[in-house]
């Protein structure tokens, strides 16, 4: 495939590379309402969605297969500003030890609640901390048929480039929220959702429990489990029945199991 860049980036020293790397910081993404994605699926799956993309990078010198050209073909369609990088230019914005030479900057989307409907199941993570726990219990959501995902009180948040990879791009197609715990609380109160919390102290096990067709699944961070201000809702309790005095199981296992046991 003949691809005709916009501009070709060799520099190091380059302004717009350093505005990439600045990304990586939270504080940085949120000032300039931009994130980045990088990798071959998670740019398929961005391509298909209806998120506002402002630059391709692309590094035909990393390419693995024939697949990149059909991709980028994609963004030429949509007209999304491309831009050439140099093998070390693309190593130095890259996040990964083995980058592929896809790379999008694209426009983060306001998340907190608005007037939109919600149906079915929403998995909420709970202040959970490591992006690679988000990503995964974005990714096993997605292939459960849960296409809801809320953050309450966020530590990490959804546009982090590591939860972007663990989720393998599943985000940019899932119905994502981020707001105050009391925000989500109103929200599903007001909409009839039950709340269900997974909570290892309390009796009821989750085995068999047969929950609404509307409810919310609320996972806690492996460290501190949920925050006290779920625990003052209309809420059902349950935990996952583990043996051998394991007392934490990790939050992204915690989910998997959870929302199995729910929807089978």
């Amino acid at each position: 495939m003949n691809i005709s860049p916009n501009k070709t980036i060799s520099s190091l020293t380059n302004p717009e590379l350093k505005f990439l790397i600045s990304l990586t910081k939270n504080k940085n993404r949120k000032a300039e309402n931009k994130s980045l994605a990088e990798g071959y699926r998670e740019n398929k799956s961005l391509i298909s969605s209806n998120y506002e993309i402002d630059t391709l990078y692309i590094c035909e010198e990393l390419f693995i297969g024939e697949n990149n050209y059909t991709l980028i073909s994609l963004f030429n369609k949509k007209n999304v500003r491309i831009v050439t990088l140099t093998k070390k230019v693309f190593e130095a914005v890259s996040y990964r030890d083995r980058p592929d030479g896809i790379l999008s900057l694209f426009i983060q989307k306001d998340l907190r609640i608005g007037e939109e409907e919600f149906q079915g199941p929403i998995l909420i993570a709970d202040q959970i901390e490591k992006p690679g726990n988000l990503g995964t219990m974005i990714r096993t959501a997605k292939s459960l048929g849960v296409e809801n995902i809320f953050c309450s009180d966020e530590i990490t948040d959804f546009y982090n480039p590591n939860v972007i990879r663990a989720s393998i791009g599943h985000m940019f197609t899932m119905n994502l929220v981020s707001d105050s715990t009391e925000n989500i609380i109103k929200f599903l109160t007001k909409n009839s959702f039950q709340i269900i919390l997974m909570d290892p102290d309390c009796e009821k096990l989750i085995n068999n429990f047969k929950p609404e067709n509307n409810f919310a699944l609320v996972i806690g961070s492996e460290q501190y489990g949920i925050s006290p201000k779920w625990f003052e809702s209309k809420s059902t309790k349950l935990k996952i029945n583990s043996l051998n005095d394991v007392d934490s199981i990790n939050a992204s296992t915690a989910a998997a199991i959870a929302m199995w046991e729910l929807l089978r």
